[in-house]
């Protein structure tokens, strides 16, 4: 099974780019704003937020080199629990006074963050959580996220793995996501007359999934729906591989990092199906961004450091057009706003429900010998693009997201001064 070591294989490697650069003290007659910079940097989720960290140490980097307002990151680790998230947002408004959150990759997290924001009225820019209901129905009024729901995860999904047969074998982990991914697939299943002929609900962290790999091998499901992510996924992969299922059934999922490369057999699980956050060849503006990246970092260019990287810009971005870090002011000014989010399409923020409307993408594993040549671990085999990607704001969950919004209760923050950009 890949260790914490493997899957983390490659960032040390960029190193230099996840140090955040000290912050000038030449006058501007600009502020600086302070970016709590809150997310898994340890735990079970501490290999994306390593990606996250990465990204967002460059895109810091090439803000600051611009001059006029100053940015400074100050991190605060959840160690993947949301308890933790929780005292660490507090400590971070109440101790370090920074003017608005940032970052997050545990859907537990990102759900337990939403409503605190609101209670200590600062602005909170969730990066990576799947959970639908944080744009759904437990959005919150100064919460906003930047990647994709796990509607819009398995929406290009949809067709290709119905096509893999009609008999699924559901492995999920017990969180948030993985309750949600079952959630979206089990009725898409039902409704095409197909059948579920298994489902393991596993505790997230689990290393060793050979009993459910076993049941799968006398289920005659003809898809083994992976409903986890980050090293669940990986060793289930591992597993699934371990136990010749690959030669029986096809496999799919809503997650699989694209960093995974060296963790995980390529040619075993080639043409395997799992939703794809970002590609670096969709797009001219991808590609010139995957240039960008690349004087900073040696090897494949992943998801996870565009998120870290574009998410960050896009927040300098609305600070400055909001020209404050005000809140509520700050959430106005998401809202509805269309901006290059490096796909295809422009990235747009849905006001209604918070969400980053955007191109989704289903994507196939490739061979050991295509990921040399391209350093990426995913054929793009299907595209959503971002008008389609979530609906509209008359969709049942921007409704819903919409009238919790509405009722959510913003509180102030006592002493605090908003920086004028």
């Amino acid at each position: 099974m890949p260790t914490r070591r493997d899957l983390l294989r490659g960032t040390a490697a960029a190193a230099t780019a996840a140090a955040f650069p000290s912050i000038s003290l030449a006058a501007t007659g600009k502020p600086t704003v302070r970016i709590g910079f809150l997310d898994s940097f340890s735990g079970v989720f501490s290999d994306v937020a390593a990606k996250h960290k990465v990204g967002a140490a460059i895109a810091l980097a090439d803000l600051n080199r611009r001059g006029g307002v100053r940015y400074e990151l100050v991190t605060g680790d959840d160690t993947s629990k949301p308890a933790v998230a929780v005292s660490e947002m507090r400590r971070l408004v109440g101790q370090e006074n920074v003017d608005v959150i940032y970052g997050g990759t545990s859907s537990g997290s990102g759900l337990a963050l939403a409503p605190l924001a609101d209670e200590l009225g600062v602005f909170n820019l969730s990066i990576g959580p799947f959970d639908s209901t944080l744009t759904g129905a437990k959005a919150r009024a100064l919460t906003y996220r930047f990647g994709l729901n796990a509607r819009m995860a398995l929406n290009p999904m949809a067709n290709r793995l119905l096509a893999l047969g009609k008999k699924w074998y559901f492995v999920q982990a017990d969180y948030a996501l993985g309750k949600d991914a079952y959630n979206q697939l089990a009725p898409l299943l039902a409704r095409a007359g197909g059948t579920e002929v298994g489902h393991d609900i596993l505790p997230l962290g689990t290393n060793d999934f050979s009993a459910p790999m076993t049941k799968v091998q006398t289920s005659g499901a003809d898809v083994l729906v992976l409903a986890n992510s980050g090293v669940d996924a990986a060793n289930a992969v591992h597993a699934f591989v371990q136990f010749g299922l690959q030669k029986k059934i096809h496999l799919a999922g809503i997650n699989l990092e694209d960093y995974y490369y060296d963790a995980i057999p390529l040619d075993a699980v080639q043409g395997a199906t799992f939703s794809v956050l970002w590609a670096p060849d969709v797009s001219d503006s991808s590609r010139k961004l995957v240039q960008r990246l690349r004087r900073d970092i040696h090897g494949p260019i992943s998801a996870r450091h565009y998120y870290g990287y574009a998410a960050l810009m896009q927040l300098a971005d609305r600070i400055e057009g909001a020209g404050t870090t005000d809140a509520g002011k700050l959430a106005k000014a998401f809202a509805d706003h269309s901006f290059n989010g490096f796909k295809e399409n422009p990235s747009r923020w849905h006001g209604c429900d918070h969400q980053n409307a955007q191109d989704c993408y289903a994507g196939a594993v490739v061979s050991r010998k295509q990921f040399e040549k391209t350093q990426f671990m995913f054929d793009v085999v299907a595209t959503v693009p971002t008008a389609e990607s979530d609906g509209t704001c008359e969709s049942p969950w921007a409704k819903a997201a919409s009238a919790s919004i509405a009722a959510s209760s913003v509180g102030g923050r006592p002493g605090y001064t908003p920086k004028v950009t």
